[in-house]
């Protein structure tokens, strides 16, 4: 498999994770795109349930959102996240993500990844002012995740602009009742279960995207302006799905875990906006689809 293509998974896998998202306005110059969001209303006989798309890292001018966006949330008595966020507040998620990608068998990184790879991140981290020796006692994934976290920042793009964050501080303010769809350390499990050699594939293809990645994230973020979600499937899951195990387990499994929930919601008598990575919603084994094969009006 080509390095492009290892690429994309890899950045999939961060998009469809503790997700957040937003972009700048659509281009004035194309009306059909603006009148597109990646925002679409569910209704049932009882009830209405907004899904927000999202992507984790965007940048300060991603805001003001558009303002169907905002009187979605307006609209909602519940928010509802891929995880709790209340409970990953403190530095709960850092912790626990620590916990999880910790070997408990005493083995380090080294041990688990090739002698090239790890020369790569050695230097890597060491350009980055970071010591490989801190990265020795985790499996490659939490290196991954700290290297491609801390390219986006220096391309522009953080998590405290996305969509996750900015609607939690909100709903905080606003008092709303705030939920998740699964929890942290589910999430960090799930990249656990990875084979170890996509954990070193994850790892490689981060150190060595860099030169494509901000083309890559800008043109995802702009497919998710204008609410298109067939280059969203194509742009996150094309190459995921050439690691079936991989794609299983980041989407297909999750989808069918969170629809029962969102069907729960259906049955509510309370309006329901639920945010979760685009991935989730593109696609033929997405929740937009799904949805739509039980019967549901889901409306863009």
């Amino acid at each position: 498999m080509s390095l492009w293509k290892i690429r994309s998974v890899a950045l999939a896998v961060v998009v469809c994770f503790i997700s957040a998202g937003a972009a700048p306005p659509a281009p004035k110059s194309d009306p059909a795109a603006a009148e597109k969001r990646a925002l679409w209303k569910v209704r049932s006989k009882n009830n209405v349930v907004y899904l927000l798309g999202s992507i984790h890292f965007l940048k300060p001018q991603s805001y003001p959102l558009d303002r169907a966006i905002e009187a979605a949330f307006n609209d909602a008595k519940k928010v509802i996240f891929e995880i709790d966020l209340e409970k990953a507040e403190g530095g709960r998620a850092q912790e626990m993500m620590i916990l999880k990608a910790a070997y408990a068998d005493g083995t380090t990184l080294r041990s688990h990844v090739s002698e090239a790879t790890y020369q790569l991140a050695e230097e890597k981290l060491r350009g980055l002012g970071l010591d490989i020796k801190t990265f020795n006692p985790f499996r490659p994934w939490l290196t991954a995740h700290t290297i491609m976290a801390l390219q986006m920042q220096a391309m522009g793009f953080d998590p405290k602009h996305g969509i996750d964050q900015y609607f939690f501080r909100k709903a905080k303010e606003e008092k709303k009742e705030i939920s998740g769809l699964e929890t942290l350390e589910y999430q960090f499990e799930i990249f656990n279960r990875m084979p170890e050699h996509v954990q070193e594939l994850l790892l490689l293809q981060t150190l060595n995207g860099a030169a494509t990645m901000q083309r890559t994230v800008e043109n995802i973020v702009k497919a998710w302006t204008s609410g298109d979600l067939k280059t969203l499937d194509s742009a996150l899951l094309g190459s995921m799905r050439e690691y079936p195990e991989v794609y299983r387990r980041v989407i297909v499994e999750r989808n069918h875990a969170w629809l029962p929930q969102i069907e729960s919601y259906l049955e509510d008598n309370e309006t329901y906006l639920i945010i979760v990575g685009a991935g989730h919603l593109a696609g033929r084994d997405g929740l937009i689809e799904m949805l739509r094969a039980k019967g549901y009006s889901v409306e863009q």
